[in-house]
């Protein structure tokens, strides 16, 4: 595993983000049909906040939203959990009609498959594949600095308290869900659905002993494991979980230079956030 170093980067973010012009919130007209193309700026229970050129809008979703990807494939995320990649530095598309409270409620969101690409590599810290390293910084040298920043922000949750953490272990080249963890999956999902506007944030690893390509894979589909358990048993919408992506080896929680510390490595970890505008309301 190599990272790559974001240091320069996000010091010339902070200059974008320093001289960007202030935004200010559009409000939709009651039953206006609108379609806004945006980068998502924060997620917070059903809604999520865009913004572009024009300003912010604040669109609303629902277990009724079409969510697909427009260009491209999800890989191995099922279509039907297609909101769990609408994190925060993500260029979305969303159409819908203006409620009560200007707000849009979404009725079809589209999204690139290479913008999810993308952000999923920012906040994963470029914990890529040695042969997906030089698209990586490509790629990334293609997205504007504020919507990397967004992206890189999130990552580190810096807008987001974790209210509960809970973690789920898994078997050598295996993304089955143990009885075990799925009691700690149970024991997540009822602790977030106790709290407003919450969030569950869905991360994955793998331990060292497989080769790099393979990490990758595993960890997404220990990832989706997980999502897909908390969504048919948990009782979770998928439009409230957050699934980055596979973190394949990065953020050891041991080392790997044992079959105990390989076990701890082997592992997604989920998280409740709720947004700090709310959790301070």
């Amino acid at each position: 595993m190599k990272l790559i170093p974001l240091r320069a980067q996000s010091l010339a973010v902070s200059l974008v983000l320093s001289a960007a012009p202030l935004t200010f919130a559009r409000e939709i007209p009651l039953g206006q049909k609108t379609k806004i193309d945006g980068v998502i700026t924060s997620r917070a229970g059903e809604s999520m906040t865009l913004k572009n050129e024009m300003g912010t809008v604040v669109a609303r979703l629902t277990a009724s939203t079409d969510v697909k990807v427009k260009k491209g494939r999800l890989g191995i995320l099922k279509e039907g959990a297609a909101a769990t990649a609408l994190i925060p530095g993500l260029r979305v598309e969303v159409e819908g009609v203006g409620d009560d409270h200007g707000q849009l409620i979404a009725t079809k969101v589209r999204f690139a498959s290479q913008d999810l690409k993308t952000a999923r590599a920012i906040q994963a810290g470029l914990a890529e594949t040695q042969g997906q390293v030089d698209a990586n910084k490509q790629a990334i040298g293609q997205v504007q600095g504020e919507q990397a920043e967004l992206t890189r922000r999130f990552g580190q949750l810096g807008d987001y308290d974790v209210l509960a953490e809970g973690t789920v272990y898994f078997e050598v080249g295996s993304a089955a869900l143990s009885q075990e963890g799925a009691s700690e999956l149970a024991r997540i999902a009822a602790r977030a659905k106790e709290l407003p506007g919450y969030m569950i944030g869905v991360e994955g690893y793998a331990d060292a002993s497989g080769s790099a390509d393979v990490n990758q894979k595993l960890s997404l589909e220990r990832s989706q494991a997980v999502v897909n358990w908390l969504a048919q048993n948990g009782g979770i919408p998928f439009h409230r979980m957050l699934a980055p992506g596979a973190m394949s080896t990065a953020q050891p929680a041991a080392s790997n230079e044992t079959s105990a510390g390989r076990a701890q490595n082997r592992r997604v970890v989920a998280k409740v956030l709720v947004n700090r505008g709310i959790a301070g309301q």
